[in-house]
């Protein structure tokens, strides 16, 4: 009755005045989903924009194609000996040259390194990271069952925060033959010495067994994430500045740390390892700091000499000084830049 006592005070016929009423709300309804849509659709879009400004001038194609030599599907070949099959047991073959470049049991199931690749430019691409002017190497080792591929991203820099020249450094490794894991790592690049500064983050890595496919929508999750945690690296390297360690105290650290192996019979100092890190100290003109003895490990795991393979080796040192800097004993002579 209620629109008939309001036909009635308008002076309007009470039935057109509620069809009137019935065909406004229909309209009300329309607009409010028009600007639900709307609002979904800026949402949407904001979105894209984020994930993508950065590369708003760049393609998928910013990072090459993984090299030819690269880019094969190792065939597995069950082993025989004196024509008699070896059980659980396979050659890894490469059909281009068809070498045998490792062996393995029946559950190792190599795959073409493109496919980590691809999915590994597709995930930095969606990642936000500035790739514009991307330099990409690529190196191999093992007979072409190993490889290892770096890219400096010139424009994701670190400027402001370590107040010197940086960049974004990312390296891959992976391998046919089982001799190394597939890892992705990020970590800051300082441009005067072209040191990669092994990370103190625990998180600016990605390792998979060489039998799980890349998922590019993960990679771009975690990559997206290494330039803030990076930004924590470089806090912690501005302040090891401050922390006192003279030449005797991180000579003592290299000995310990670095040059001294076990053997049978004790720990054994490798004098000429220590010589030849003390000279590179020495190179440094840092001052008595927890960032001068950080540089001179980070130099050890990037500037790498070898008369075999020196990607392999470097491989080793990267590891080595990796687990170093992610220690204790470091933390503890850097303990200032922790507080």
């Amino acid at each position: 009755m209620a629109h008939v006592l309001l036909g009635y005070t308008l002076g309007r016929d009470p039935y057109t005045l509620l069809s009137l009423l019935a065909g406004c709300r229909v309209h009300l309804s329309n607009l409010l989903g028009m600007m639900k849509a709307l609002s979904q659709s800026l949402q949407s879009t904001k979105t894209f924009i984020k994930r993508c400004n950065m590369n708003a001038f760049t393609s998928i194609n910013t990072l090459p194609a993984l090299p030819e030599y690269l880019d094969f599907a190792p065939v597995r070949e069950q082993q025989t000996r004196g024509g008699v099959v070896v059980d659980n047991r396979w050659w890894t073959i490469n059909p281009n040259t068809d070498e045998v470049i490792g062996d393995g049991k029946r559950n190792h199931n190599p795959q073409n390194f493109s496919i980590m690749w691809d999915s590994l430019r597709e995930g930095l691409y969606h990642s936000g990271l500035q790739l514009s002017n991307a330099a990409t190497t690529f190196n191999s080792f093992n007979n072409n069952a190993g490889m290892r591929a770096e890219i400096t991203l010139p424009n994701q820099n670190f400027v402001k925060a370590l107040g010197e020249p940086s960049c974004l450094k990312i390296s891959i490794t992976d391998s046919h033959d089982q001799t190394w894991r597939r890892i992705v790592k990020a970590y800051i690049m300082r441009l005067e010495c072209l040191n990669g500064m092994s990370s103190m983050a625990e998180n600016t890595s990605i390792s998979e067994l060489h039998t799980i496919g890349s998922d590019p929508q993960r990679i771009g999750a975690v990559a997206a994430k290494w330039p803030d945690l990076l930004l924590g690296d470089a806090a912690k390297m501005q302040k090891m500045r401050d922390v006192h360690v003279n030449r005797g105290m991180a000579m003592m650290f290299y000995a310990e740390q670095i040059a001294t192996t076990k053997t049978r019979i004790g720990p054994h100092l490798n004098k000429t390892m220590l010589d030849r890190i003390m000279g590179i100290h020495d190179s440094y003109n840092l001052g008595d700091n927890a960032y001068h003895l950080y540089n001179v490990l980070t130099h050890l795991s990037t500037h790498v000499e070898s008369k075999s393979c020196t990607i392999k080796k470097q491989l080793v040192m990267e590891d080595k000084i990796g687990a170093i800097v992610k220690g204790d004993a470091f933390k503890q002579i850097a303990l200032g830049a922790w507080a």
